[in-house]
């Protein structure tokens, strides 16, 4: 209970007509949710989008403090093949992160099921509902939706019914090697689509260490010859280890909590970065990685 141990430390001064208000809203967090989960487009709750941000701004002047925010936004749990909630979100914490975006592919359970989580047990985070949709022009992340997006569709059909779900769209690693397309047999990266579609953001920050940074950097190129400048550019870990999350990050401004997230990324105002590798995590990533794309060949044959 995070937020309820926190609300009563003697070290945060909130006034007492504010505090029981955030109680309020803390003790109401389930009930909330569940209204929200009904609703057929994506919606924030207090506790996301009033709670957390109240709490870090307390004892300070609020009219001249503007937060800044770390997020990542894509990553995976074993509801397809990541690891394990718990892990995930105890490691998301332990970053201080103050959102992550669950992108199972072609799933939505394990978001929903991480963001019950939080609201049950009062954790320090809001998590996005999203996926990462399998179009046939590769992967794109759909953010702040409330269903299933179907897989299979082009990409400029899979970005059109995001939107009409109220969600994000996301070019997720769009210039992957091409040498993963031939080994998984279906494309990863949306490559050049990145120009002529209307992605709300691009995928930048693809937490690969090493060689796989070149392809990032390939991203970045794409973008300023385009000079695709009004869109957000997000850092994202893809994680499929709870170990390797918050290895890339995306940043935003606002004091808003998770409403801040969604219109920095809609407005083009997000931006992304990595972290640092050590050594034992970049052998350790290069064995997950081959490992799953022994387990994925095997599967596909």
């Amino acid at each position: 209970m995070y937020v309820d141990n926190l609300l009563h430390t003697k070290k945060i001064n909130i006034p007492q007509e504010e505090l029981k208000y955030l109680q309020q809203i803390s003790y109401f967090a389930e009930n909330d949710l569940k209204r929200a989960e009904k609703s057929d487009v994506w919606q924030s709750t207090a506790y996301e989008n009033t709670l957390l941000p109240e709490i870090r701004l307390a004892g300070t002047d609020k009219q001249k403090v503007t937060l800044l925010n770390e997020a990542d936004l894509h990553i995976h749990t074993r509801k397809s093949d990541g690891d394990d909630i718990e892990k995930i979100l105890a490691m998301a914490v332990k970053l201080r992160l103050n959102a992550i975006a669950i992108t199972d592919h072609d799933e939505i359970k394990g978001a929903f099921e991480a963001r019950r989580i939080v609201h049950k047990r009062k954790i320090n985070i809001a998590v996005v509902p999203g996926i990462e949709v399998s179009s046939r022009d590769g992967h794109i992340g759909a953010l702040f939706v409330n269903k299933i997006i179907p897989k299979g569709l082009s990409a400029r059909q899979t970005v059109k019914l995001i939107h009409n779900a109220g969600g994000i769209a996301v070019a997720h690693h769009p210039y992957s090697p091409p040498i993963l397309d031939f080994v998984f047999r279906k494309r990863l990266g949306c490559r050049d689509l990145i120009k002529m579609i209307p992605f709300d953001a691009i995928e930048c920050t693809n937490a690969v260490p090493g060689y796989g940074t070149r392809y990032n950097i390939e991203a970045y190129d794409a973008i300023r010859k385009n000079r695709l400048t009004k869109i957000s550019l997000t850092g994202s870990s893809d994680a499929h280890y709870a170990g390797f999350v918050g290895k890339g990050r995306t940043y935003y401004a606002g004091n808003c909590g998770v409403d801040s997230l969604y219109s920095a990324l809609k407005s083009g105002y997000a931006r992304g970065g990595e972290s640092y590798w050590k050594f034992r995590e970049k052998i350790y990533y290069r064995y997950l990685l081959a490992k799953g794309i022994i387990k994925d060949v095997i599967r596909m044959r």
